[in-house]
């Protein structure tokens, strides 16, 4: 019910100009994976060559929103493999956990520390951001715009943190699907929403079904210009 408007909408209601939550492309999507890599409380739970693989059985690339402190238990090689293969990692903060009441200087040293975590791995660092929770607040959307980065919001979700269900998961996200959407699914972890992993592929099945083509934001964003 709360999602029936339509999350574009949403967007462009509650959050500044600057945000997005689609592109304006014919017959692509953006895939987006928040969360990665790895819990730190969950060591032997990283699937992210599990889902790399998964991604390119399906010849999609998909843009991966890092929360900081999630990269302990993932090797370094792997997530350079992962770049390698044509996909991309981009802030997510450094916790898994709302910034809206922070200062100004609190999340700028957050995002920044943040930013040197992701500059260790073999990609020129990403000016996306995701905010954890979809809370963003004025301080942060100044830091963002200070730093030169964009906000970006999916515009088909389907609460697949509280839904273990990955028939509706993917059942969802196709039926709500347009081109220029950007689709969010969590990162799946062993004994961590795990059941997102057969989310990911059944989603990733329908929409080559529908012939769209399934790209990371700055392939889309690239697209965009020359569309």
């Amino acid at each position: 019910m709360l999602t029936s408007p339509g999350l574009r909408l949403i967007t462009k209601m509650l959050y500044p100009k600057s945000t997005i939550s689609h592109f304006k492309v014919n017959n692509a999507v953006a895939f987006t994976i928040d969360d990665g890599f790895c819990g730190v409380d969950n060591a032997d739970g990283c699937m992210l060559d599990d889902t790399r693989k998964l991604l390119n059985k399906y010849n999609a690339h998909a843009t991966f929103f890092i929360t900081g402190s999630h990269c302990k238990n993932t090797a370094l090689t792997s997530v350079n493999q992962l770049i390698d293969d044509g996909h991309e990692i981009a802030n997510h903060s450094m916790m898994d956990w709302t910034y809206k009441n922070y200062s100004k200087a609190d999340f700028k040293s957050d995002l920044l520390l943040t930013k040197k975590v992701l500059s260790q791995y073999n990609q020129k660092y990403s000016y996306w951001y995701r905010s954890p929770m979809g809370q963003l607040s004025n301080n942060m959307n100044e830091v963002l715009h200070e730093n030169n980065m964009i906000h970006v919001l999916p515009d088909t979700f389907a609460h697949d943190t509280y839904i273990p269900d990955p028939k509706w998961i993917s059942k969802y996200i196709l039926k709500r699907i347009k081109p220029g959407s950007i689709i969010l699914i969590h990162m799946p972890e062993k004994n961590i929403r795990q059941w997102n992993y057969e989310a990911i592929e059944l989603t990733l099945k329908g929409i080559q079904e529908k012939n769209m083509n399934i790209l990371n934001l700055t392939e889309m964003k690239q697209l965009e210009k020359k569309e």
